[in-house]
């Protein structure tokens, strides 16, 4: 399929998904949003893809949403008449999607910075910036960051970022724990292809369980309903092929075959 906004590779059984407006540091659009979404989707039904890489083109990886729209929207239409933001879709999306690594190669700002805390991993070059930078132009933060920010890297650190719109290095933010690994700029885009490869080279069904079980239950309290979910999961696991596939190269000293 061609798209306007974006690019798309395949390396093995990762699909890697690249934002392509460097001239504008990549800077979020509507057409945009539903490029991303379209090709997740699709990749979510090929057999043969297991996880996906989200990066940008140039020295950004997405300077947030464009402003240029903005005016138009304020002035243009009606507040009842306002489109919904896609932010739900997105969260939706990506909490059913196959693994998602988040390669921050540049510039993650406002909507560039909430989207990748819904990704499963976060890599970024040592050159990455990144910065909740909502309240410098008037607005407040979007895409549920202000939940998972906190689970992320805590309420106090949460909080000055987003009051103060700081602008952090990957290091910093990998300090933190708002990613989870920094590279060299120049091999940042590789690593992260190698883990999700790694990733992918897991069960497919066994790697959906495992997301829809963290993101079910991480906020659950009750251990004994954390248990039961996980009981159910694990008993049905015992039943499928990759079991029976990892039993069997166990037993005969290789590497297990799942795909």
């Amino acid at each position: 399929m061609a798209y306007e906004q974006i690019l798309t590779e395949v390396r093995g059984r990762v699909g890697i998904l690249t934002m392509n407006r460097p001239d504008r540091l990549n800077a979020m659009t509507r057409l945009m949003d539903q490029e991303l979404r379209t090709q997740i989707a699709e990749w979510n039904e090929d057999d043969s893809i297991g996880a996906i890489v989200w990066t940008g083109a140039g020295r950004g990886f997405c300077s947030g949403a464009d402003i240029s729209g903005f005016e138009a929207r304020v002035h243009g239409v009606a507040p009842d008449e306002r489109p919904a933001p896609p932010e739900q879709t997105w969260i939706d999306m990506i909490k059913s999607a196959k693994p998602v690594v988040a390669a921050i190669n540049g510039a993650s700002i406002g909507e560039g910075l909430t989207r990748t805390l819904t990704c499963d991993v976060r890599v970024a070059a040592e050159s990455a910036r990144l910065s909740f930078r909502f309240l410098r132009v008037g607005v407040t933060p979007e895409v549920a960051s202000t939940h998972y920010a906190v689970y992320l890297i805590g309420l106090g650190r949460t909080l000055e970022l987003m009051l103060t719109g700081e602008i952090i290095m990957a290091a910093e933010a990998y300090r933190i724990g708002l990613v989870n690994h920094v590279y060299p700029d120049d091999e940042m885009l590789d690593k992260a292809v190698e883990l999700a490869t790694n990733i992918a080279d897991n069960p497919t069904w066994n790697l959906g369980q495992v997301k829809r079980l963290v993101h079910q239950d991480y906020l659950e309290h009750d251990i004994d309903k954390v248990l039961a979910d996980e009981s159910v999961i694990f008993r049905e696991s015992q039943g499928r092929e990759a079991h029976r596939e990892a039993l069997e190269a166990f037993r005969e000293n290789r590497p297990p075959k799942f795909h």
